[in-house]
């Protein structure tokens, strides 16, 4: 069968193949003008949140110290493995593999530009699939799932909450099914925050993501709740609005020395900026949360 039959015949919940490709699949070579050449499109990592004091740090370093941060949340060392949903342009998958040694390592993508772009390195004990958790099948449990940034793209605009927690949910099941017993799973994702859920519905960039809402942190907690613990919760406003902050400043630079055409510059110029102003208003927060899966999903 082939993927778009899948795709069809799955009727994924959230954004599908097209709308992913809308906003992801438009040039890596764009993106890395100022992503940096590591490609990591979530927010860094740029303290620690209960530390009274944090050295200076580069993106490139606080996006390590975001890696890393998810990376030992689950555990991952040699001879464990890793499934990473959403992998981008395996920034994640790389570092597993390379520097904690992992003896195999997963990842899910509806991305096909980022796809290919991973497979293309050729990383060993990597194994790379183009298609939505929701029809993935792992031939053995895992030690441990990371999910950075992809959550958001997991239910459509206009749900409702029950509609959206059922999503949610499903999302935790397969998670669940993926995972050995009493292991993790560390998940990165923003959130609506401070607005009615009725108003949230109304301001979804679907000029910037197509077929993507954010979720309420509520409802990330709700939809693990029959089948995880919360080991670790932390919440922040300032990591994102930096980071964005930074690629800002790198896009304008790149557009000034014309490695930037202008249609693509004046589309992510407009979306980095409105964000900023949703994390500076509060609108919109950014949460990392490690679970730890219980033994059964309750229903």
């Amino acid at each position: 069968m082939g993927k778009q039959a899948i795709f069809a015949e799955a009727k994924l919940a959230g954004a599908s193949p097209e709308a992913i490709r809308f906003h992801y699949d438009v040039g890596t070579d764009f993106f890395k003008s100022w992503l940096g050449e590591e490609l990591v499109y979530s927010a860094a990592r740029w303290s620690e949140p209960l530390a009274t004091s944090n050295r200076p740090a580069t993106l490139e370093f606080a996006q390590a110290a975001k890696l890393d941060f998810h990376l030992n949340a689950v555990g991952a060392g040699a001879g464990t493995s890793l499934l990473d949903i959403g992998f981008g342009w395996g920034g994640l998958i790389r570092r597993a593999i390379r520097v904690f040694d992992v003896a195999e390592a997963h990842g899910v993508t509806l991305s096909a530009e980022q796809f290919a772009y991973v497979r293309a390195q050729n990383l060993p004990r990597t194994k790379l699939r183009l298609e939505s958790y929701e029809t993935l099948a792992l031939a053995r449990p895992v030690d441990g799932i990371v999910s950075i940034g992809a959550f958001e793209h997991f239910a459509k605009p206009g749900l409702n909450r029950k509609t959206k927690l059922a999503v949610y949910r499903g999302f935790f099941e397969r998670c669940h099914l993926f995972l050995k017993p009493d292991a993790r799973l560390s998940l990165q994702s923003s959130f609506w925050s401070g607005i009615a859920r009725s108003h949230a519905a109304a301001i979804v960039p679907s000029s910037v993501f197509p077929e993507s809402d954010l979720p309420f942190l509520d409802e990330i907690l709700e939809g693990a709740e029959r089948g995880f613990r919360v080991l670790h919760l932390e919440t922040s406003g300032n990591d994102y609005t930096r980071t964005l902050c930074e690629w800002l400043r790198r896009l304008r630079q790149a557009h000034a020395h014309a490695l930037v055409d202008d249609k693509k510059f004046a589309f992510y110029e407009d979306f980095l900026r409105r964000s900023i102003v949703g994390f500076k208003r509060h609108r919109i927060r950014l949460a990392r949360i490690v679970f730890e899966r219980m033994s059964s999903f309750t229903a």
